[in-house]
């Protein structure tokens, strides 16, 4: 009985060496994922930025030529002012004037509200491409450094795997079938130590006779709550 339990302790330890690889091959990944999200986050918004940009820079172009145009009428009725005599026509140009220099007016505050948006995209579209290219930088030289130690990872997972498989073979069928189960249920951590009359794992205090048949180690006992295999630590 001691051996199959021994055989569990050292299931138990692979188990949490795989559970701590996996978590470190993650981290190592995560890292060049999360730069490769920030990079394309930024290239998509600076995208975004030119393409807005090339549309304001048409409506731009739009608004001076209407504003230009403006302006010459407004010129050329000036010029009819001095030569027309009758007060009526006289009155309907001066109107006319001031109507095209109201509207030129609102264009020149439209065609300056546009030139500060773009001054606004222009500072963004070069502190998006300071960022991408600072951020590449970061992931050549990230992937360039995780390159090694991924590859020890998966050396190691794959040599802890072939470890697992071979001790799963040493124990019987339906203790591995338990163990697997608790195994999923319970976080990872299918068995614990009994010490002090408490399940190590749940905290739970144990019956005084299951205890001491722990303790004695001549079968295989489980916690009455969290259902985790024990053995005893003296």
């Amino acid at each position: 009985m001691r051996e199959k339990l021994e055989r569990l302790m050292r299931l138990q330890a692979l188990d949490l060496e795989l559970s701590e690889i996996r978590r470190t091959l993650s981290s190592v990944t995560s890292e060049l994922q999360e730069l490769e999200t920030q990079i394309g986050e930024s290239q998509t918004e600076l995208e975004g930025l030119e393409l807005e940009d090339k549309e304001a820079s048409a409506t731009r172009r739009e608004l001076e030529q209407t504003l230009a145009e403006g302006e010459t009428q407004i010129r050329l009725k000036r010029m009819r002012l001095t030569s027309v005599r009758n007060e009526r026509e006289l009155q309907a140009l001066e109107h006319e004037v001031e109507a095209l220099k109201q509207s030129n007016q609102q264009l020149e505050t439209e065609l300056l509200a546009r030139i500060e948006g773009a001054e606004q995209r222009a500072r963004r579209v070069s502190e998006l491409k300071t960022l991408i290219e600072q951020k590449q930088s970061q992931l050549q030289a990230a992937q360039k450094s995780s390159a090694d130690r991924v590859e020890e990872l998966k050396t190691a997972l794959a040599k802890r795997h072939a470890e697992r498989e071979q001790l799963l073979a040493q124990i019987e069928p339906h203790l591995r079938q338990r163990y697997e189960l608790i195994l999923e249920r319970r976080g990872g951590l299918a068995l614990v130590a009994a010490r002090a009359a408490a399940c190590l794992g749940c905290r739970m205090r144990l019956p005084p006779q299951l205890y001491n048949e722990i303790q004695r180690g001549k079968s295989i006992k489980f916690c009455p709550n969290c259902q985790r295999i024990l053995y005893f630590e003296g």
